[in-house]
């Protein structure tokens, strides 16, 4: 049996050679093994002890041992970011890692303030199957680290919540929640936001499948363009052409113009269709409602009267008018 420290890992790693032994041989460790495993302040007693055992043939087991090196900075930091990416998708920022490397760091810390690291082998028939570097009060630090992690979001989220948008992660993926539910023409409470943002955070909910949520209602709600919402494109992209005409003809900003205007709403609402005569048959039917016809529409509108626009042709009739009677050269 043989100790070995794997430097740059900042974790000790125990390595067993494969050799059987019988029940009536009884094998300790040399003195020099365990000279340098007391210097180092790994505690071999657990493993010596099982030393003298024969080895299971079959199943699994576990054997524990302790040691007072922890794992250094770099390997406190490699758990860290991977939660994040569980979590967050991403790796921890500075200030995420300001905040939990020196709580991660204290984990390894026994009662008597002293490094503890808890070691512990699993065995799979005889052969070692995994290493697990555990808190000093035998904890996975990753799993720990998970559950600290989610706990602090949700509390944030409950406290910020009632006083408008939250802070943080979950402050962030509200606003993105509410801006995405927006441009497609739907108006999400800022409950609904804060519950789908937390979720998402804390990795109960991937942020795709909110997106696609908003997505599916969307498309419910303006069935002409049902297809290409799905596909991926806002429904603000798809109205563009029309908030671009309204925002021309009848002279306002268009910045002040989004889907949510009646207007806008009308035309893009897919029961928003001209009547047309049907050739031939000496009725009506129902034909596509084009941009066209949406422009002719707000001509008609009672707001154009007071544009410029309006001003110019009403100036330029009348001018037509006084041509065709001789009054005007």
């Amino acid at each position: 049996m043989s100790v070995n420290f794997v430097y740059g890992s900042g974790n000790p790693q125990y390595v067993e050679p494969k050799t059987s032994q019988s029940s009536n041989q009884s094998q300790q460790l040399s003195p020099e093994l365990l000279q340098f495993a007391q210097q180092e302040g790994l505690n071999l007693s657990d493993i010596q002890s099982g030393v003298n055992q024969e080895p299971l043939k079959s199943g699994i087991y576990t054997q524990t041992s302790t040691s007072r090196k922890m794992p250094d900075d770099a390997a406190l930091i490699d758990n860290i970011n991977e939660v994040y990416k569980r979590i967050q998708k991403r790796d921890a920022n500075d200030s995420e890692i300001a905040i939990w490397l020196p709580i991660l760091r204290n984990k390894y810390k026994s009662k008597d303030g002293a490094s503890k690291t808890t070691i512990k082998y699993t065995y799979k028939n005889g052969e070692l199957l995994s290493t697990d570097y555990l808190t000093a009060d035998n904890q996975d630090p990753k799993m720990w680290l998970e559950n600290e992690i989610k706990n602090k979001l949700l509390t944030s989220a409950e406290e910020t919540v009632q006083v408008g948008i939250p802070e943080g992660p979950i402050g962030k993926s509200f606003v993105q929640i509410k801006s995405f539910a927006a441009r497609n023409g739907i108006m999400m409470s800022d409950d609904a936001a804060s519950d789908y943002a937390t979720k998402i955070t804390t990795g109960k909910l991937d942020e795709d499948t909110v997106f696609n949520i908003i997505r599916e209602s969307a498309a419910s709600a303006f069935p002409k363009y049902a297809d290409k919402i799905k596909a991926g494109v806002d429904l603000k992209t798809l109205a563009d052409p029309y908030i671009q005409s309204m925002s021309s003809i009848l002279e306002i900003p268009y910045s002040s113009i989004d889907v949510f205007d009646p207007t806008i709403r009308n035309a893009i609402g897919g029961d928003y269709s001209k009547v047309t005569a049907t050739p031939g048959m000496g009725g009506v039917g129902r034909g596509e409602y084009t941009l066209y016809d949406f422009e002719k529409d707000l001509r008609k509108d009672a707001r154009w009267q007071y544009t410029k626009n309006a001003g110019k042709v009403i100036a330029d009739s009348t001018l037509r008018v006084l041509q065709d009677f001789g009054v005007q050269a």
